[in-house]
């Protein structure tokens, strides 16, 4: 190829291509790829057949303007998928609170009030006998039994009204729950999960997911959300 593309080089003249000179966040002596594409056309039309001029130059620089604009396009893609994440989180953050979810854990917070207001759960695997709750105070005394008998295969849910064995009422506060059933013939300890209001939520940044503050609970991200219930 002849020497590099300047602001003299008359084939710039003749194609009415912008001096780039004027443009002061440009290089001066870049080009725009509509232009290297008017210059190479321009090039090979004027070339001598008998003695063509090297194009790789062209060429390279071409294949550069392409995988820059690629880019640039990939980008834009990833800022608009990004600007969609965070709008759907929005919308998933405004339906959540004041819903009741049920998530991994064995602690939650009972409120002051009557009636059943504290809730766990347990996921069989298979049809079991003898499924039991027990409540107990953070010190680890049992508080409360609460046999389920012989439950099917799937969530069995546990409510507490907040009375201890002796039909006493506890103070509001937190208070552990932990389940067992006999499987195979023994007795088996179950993980549990707790069900309890929605109270806020926080939205993920850098690709975090959304948090949401369960109330006596903590944080707990959606995919660590079982069920959403109403």
């Amino acid at each position: 190829m002849a020497d590099p593309i300047n602001n003299s080089n008359p084939l710039i003249d003749q194609l009415g291509i912008q001096n780039k000179t004027k443009d002061t966040n440009k290089d001066a002596n870049s080009l725009a790829q509509e232009d290297f594409l008017k210059l190479m056309v321009a090039q090979m039309a004027h070339q001598d057949p008998l003695k063509p001029q090297e194009n790789g130059e062209f060429l390279g620089q071409m294949a550069q303007f392409s995988t820059v604009q690629g880019l640039q396009d990939m980008q834009k893609t990833l800022d608009s998928l990004s600007n969609s994440m965070v709008s759907n989180q929005a919308l998933q953050a405004s339906s959540m609170v004041g819903r009741f979810v049920r998530v991994p854990g064995d602690e939650a917070f009972l409120p002051e009030g009557e009636g059943n207001r504290f809730f766990g759960a347990v996921e069989l695997e298979q049809s079991t006998s003898n499924v039991k709750f027990e409540v107990l105070s953070k010190s680890g005394e049992v508080l409360k039994t609460v046999g389920m008998g012989e439950q099917k295969e799937g969530v069995v849910q546990f409510a507490w009204d907040g009375t201890n064995n002796k039909g006493e009422m506890m103070e509001a506060g937190s208070y552990k729950i932990r389940a067992s059933a006999i499987i195979d013939g023994q007795s088996t300890s179950l993980d549990t999960m707790m069900i309890a209001p929605v109270e806020s939520v926080t939205l993920g940044r850098n690709g975090q997911q959304m948090k949401l503050n369960v109330s006596g609970i903590g944080e707990r991200t959606m995919s660590q959300v079982r069920e959403i219930l109403s």
